[in-house]
């Protein structure tokens, strides 16, 4: 008998339909790029349980006929493309004649079209099944309307997050899209509450003002430049404003948006003479090129794109911002002082925050282990195994050594694993020491951090921040860490919320505590005094396991005495 079989249609149907539709984000995706492509001049979604109970989506474009719609369930039926020649010059957000299909396969569905007039056609599908087709009075436009998703696919209804994680996560890819098609109304709706309604406007500035408020447009600068057939055009941070994390940077190409490293790479190189250090730009970049020099079939979900010449996008992303900043007449203000490299130990010392764990490097300011030792009885020795430190290499690394052999310590690695086993402890036993704002910290939110905040509201408060509304998108931040600079709590809270609503329920706790030791650890590049150094290696050793940090990076090599020997051919005692 053969070990080979082949499957049958419903099953071959199934695996297709779960290459497409992950969860309710890639249905709304699907349908809401249908009705861009169908010339719609609004679009509503409205959801229940976050889409896994009802997605449903309407707009008032072109609709289809009877013949059309019944066609569109068909694998791979499409009016985007006609031949293999048009995959060369794609134009449209969908192309490949899968999403009613794959929709259809896996819920329960009914598509009401119509092309105007009085005639229209209602469509209802169980799975594979056709349940019933009938004539109907509809207005110009479709609404396609999507229950109980996964019903026949149990196993994956397993992997779906919580209602608001599914919520938030078609939230932000319609604030994306909305952004790259600002002519087009959008509306979002989850069970009786509206998350946001946007009409139509002219312009790519007046929509960012709709959709993340006067504070964000007020901090950037345009950028608008040609080269070679190519056009990148949008909005980027003034400098030297910035933001400690990439959360805020969209590319779009061909109105399409993308995660692409070389538009990325090309924004933050262009920034990083202008930002301070581990600081990014916010950036909504729209890049127009030749539809043959882009190739959008290389994706499942079309989420990227590959270029033909590389190169080309990358220098015309990077001169698109130069050529903004000069246009603006940004210059980035270097403060006059003393430089870090000739800056004393002592001042080193004395400008630590408070609670930074290699301030004061006797100090214990955030949970007492008992008096420090003297200083004679350190003399740039470690308590922990006899390390000794020998000083710190292209200010990012602590070389120590001990009988044993050689370490070499990546100081932000280090620093944050340490603040982290802290941060716990703090946490454990709810002491987080907090500063009141004078003054409240005022922000605005885009739709999916809304949803984070209030998903995770508590567990903010527990780690020291308090949050209230100010009316409409706006926020209040009145508490915050002790930890924390003023001018610095709103980005690392910011950093937060998006770090946390990513991750599932019973991590974030951790991922939050990761987050804020990685944002208040020293940095790599900043120089540290030998006092300072020596008091973090001693932490440092002081954990049970010190060779990772949270985010699973290494902290640390360690080269042995016996391989020194032997690499030296120098005979071991």
């Amino acid at each position: 008998m053969p070990k080979i079989a082949l499957l049958s249609p419903e099953v071959s149907r199934k695996i297709a339909a779960g290459e497409v539709i992950e969860r309710p984000f890639s249905v709304v995706k699907e349908l809401v790029e249908n009705s861009l492509d169908a010339g719609a001049s609004s679009v509503r979604v409205e959801l229940a349980a976050g889409g896994k109970g009802v997605i449903r989506v309407r707009d008032d474009g072109c609709g289809m006929s009877r013949e059309d719609a019944l066609l569109a369930f068909e694998r791979h039926s499409t009016s985007k493309i006609r031949e293999e020649a048009d995959l060369e010059r794609i134009a449209t957000m969908g192309f490949r004649g899968e999403a009613l299909a794959s929709i259809g396969a896996v819920s329960r569905l009914t598509l009401r079209t119509s092309e105007g007039g009085e005639g229209g056609v209602e469509i209802e599908r169980e799975g594979d099944r056709l349940a019933a087709v009938r004539d109907a009075g509809l207005p110009r436009g479709t609404t396609v309307e999507v229950r109980d998703l996964f019903f026949n696919l149990p196993a994956r209804l397993k992997f779906l997050k919580s209602d608001s994680s599914e919520l938030s996560q078609s939230a932000k890819w319609l604030t994306s899209i909305a952004c790259a098609f600002f002519e087009v109304a959008f509306s979002l709706s989850h069970g009786p509450r509206q998350l946001f309604s946007w009409p139509g406007v002219r312009t790519l500035k007046e929509r960012l003002y709709q959709v993340y408020g006067k504070d964000l447009v007020d901090r950037l600068m345009k950028a608008d430049y040609a080269e070679g057939g190519s056009r990148v055009f949008g909005f980027a941070s003034r400098p030297p404003s910035g933001r400690s994390d990439k959360s805020q940077q969209f590319f779009y190409v061909n109105r399409r948006p993308v995660k692409d490293r070389i538009m990325q790479a090309a924004l933050n190189q262009a920034f990083r003479p202008l930002l301070e250090k581990n600081q990014y730009a916010e950036a909504f970049l729209f890049l127009e090129h030749p539809l043959g020099e882009v190739d959008v079939n290389v994706h499942p979900a079309k989420a990227e794109v590959r270029f033909r010449d590389s190169q080309a996008v990358f220098r015309v992303v990077q001169r698109s911002i130069d050529k903004a900043v000069l246009d603006e007449g940004t210059v980035k203000v270097v403060p006059f002082g003393q430089p870090p490299e000739t800056a004393s130990p002592r001042a080193a010392v004395e400008d630590a925050r408070p609670g930074q764990l290699i301030g004061d490097p006797y100090a214990r300011p955030l949970a007492s282990r008992g008096p420090a030792p003297a200083a004679e009885e350190r003399p740039g020795v470690s308590q922990s195994g006899g390390i000794r430190v020998l000083g710190q290499y292209l200010d990012m690394y602590i070389v120590a050594a001990s009988e044993d052999g050689i370490f070499v310590i990546d100081q932000h690695n280090a620093h944050e694993k340490v603040l982290f086993e802290r941060y716990k402890e703090i946490g454990r036993d709810k002491l987080w020491p907090r500063k009141l704002a004078l003054i409240p910290i005022l922000f605005d939110l885009p739709p999916s951090d809304v949803l984070s905040l209030e998903e995770n509201r508590d567990l903010l408060a527990a780690s020291g921040f308090r949050v209230e509304e100010a009316g409409g998108r706006t926020y209040a931040l009145k508490e915050y860490p002790d930890i924390l600079r003023d001018e610095e709590a709103q980005n690392i809270f910011l950093s937060l919320l998006a770090e946390i609503k990513q991750e599932k329920l019973d991590g974030r706790q951790d991922k939050l505590l990761a987050t804020l030791a990685c944002k208040t650890a020293v940095k790599a590049g900043e120089p540290l005094s030998r006092p300072q150094m020596e008091h973090l290696v001693e932490e440092l050793f002081q954990l049970p396991r010190p060779g990772l940090c949270p985010h699973g990076r290494p902290v640390l090599l360690r080269m042995d005495r016996g391989q020194i020997d032997k690499s030296l051919r120098r005979p071991s005692n």
